[in-house]
């Protein structure tokens, strides 16, 4: 019995996608990310977290805007996606499950985009809020966006 997580099974699903030469999501930026930290006046300076940066969408745009962000995913295939695709931040990539994984760095705003309705289990979104509490930096900022009616 294998000891993955249900919500591991993103990575077959971009594994699939990836082989076939296609992308699964936009490559448009999420507005609302954009939206935020003009809002919240984050600078360039602050430290950022992505988690769940999937194919990049979001990252791309904050590294080419100069942004100091480390984008994180679950799936080892989205992170070596990005980090082909980007080969000049392939160290801002990183594979990280925030349910069972910690870092040892706080940051300055802590975003994920489509993550949250993917933990159907309560001790999961716990973990999941959990992780973002404790990396989050005094006076810091966390942007949760989530699809569906849960």
């Amino acid at each position: 019995m294998s000891d993955r997580k249900y919500y591991t099974a993103y990575d077959d699903r971009y594994l699939q996608v990836h082989e076939q030469n296609l992308e699964w999501f936009s490559k448009e930026p999420s507005p609302i990310v954009k939206e935020t930290i003009v809002e919240f006046s984050i600078t360039r300076e602050r430290k950022i977290l992505e988690i769940g940066c999937g194919e990049g969408r979001d990252a791309f745009s904050l590294f080419e805007q100069g942004f100091d962000l480390l984008a994180t995913d679950v799936s080892p295939e989205a992170i070596t996606f990005c980090k082909k695709k980007m080969p000049s931040y392939s160290d801002s990539f990183q594979v990280l499950d925030c349910i069972t994984e910690k870092l040892d760095s706080k940051f300055d705003f802590i975003y994920a985009v489509a993550v949250v309705h993917m933990l159907v289990l309560d001790s999961d979104r716990n973990a999941f809020y959990s992780f973002i509490r404790e990396h989050l930096s005094e006076n810091g900022i966390a942007l949760i966006c989530t699809m569906g009616d849960g």
